[in-house]
């Protein structure tokens, strides 16, 4: 699952919700970028969110203004993972999907999908196709005979 995943769920968990230096705590995250997860959490159309500002007091008399995200409803990612295969003669590399081709693999995303969907016909020398082949989540680089 993602970091965005996990933080709505464990929002979604407690009944107070949550705010950002809470977030961070939990998952050991930097303050900026739990308020940064939790703006993508609140943007998100699978999550239910609501916002309340509030100001916290603190020992000074001062107050700072802050918002506490609540997730009222976590629906699971509407998108899944691709095995992609490229076959270049007798060189066949596969890949549990699209991403991973790019991060571990250095082939560029969008001409992957553009192979795919037949808008181009090969990226980096290989030719693209989906990995219907079962087990076919595993990253391989192999010479067929």
């Amino acid at each position: 699952m993602s970091i965005v995943q996990d933080v709505a769920a464990w929002i979604h968990a407690r009944t107070g919700g949550a705010i950002s230096a809470e977030v961070a705590a939990e998952f050991s995250l930097t303050v900026s970028k739990a308020s940064i997860v939790m703006g993508q959490i609140h943007r998100e159309s699978r999550f239910t969110t609501r916002i309340e500002h509030f100001c916290m007091v603190g020992e000074n008399g001062r107050g700072r203004h802050t918002r506490r995200l609540y997730v009222d409803q976590v629906l699971p990612p509407q998108w899944r993972k691709t095995p992609v295969i490229g076959i270049a003669g007798d060189q066949v590399v596969r890949f549990a999907s699209v991403s991973d081709a790019e991060t571990e693999g250095g082939f560029t995303r969008v001409s992957i999908t553009r192979c795919l969907a037949g808008q181009q016909e090969k990226h980096g020398g290989y030719h693209w196709h989906a990995d219907t082949t079962e087990g076919a989540s595993s990253c391989t680089d192999t010479t067929t005979p």
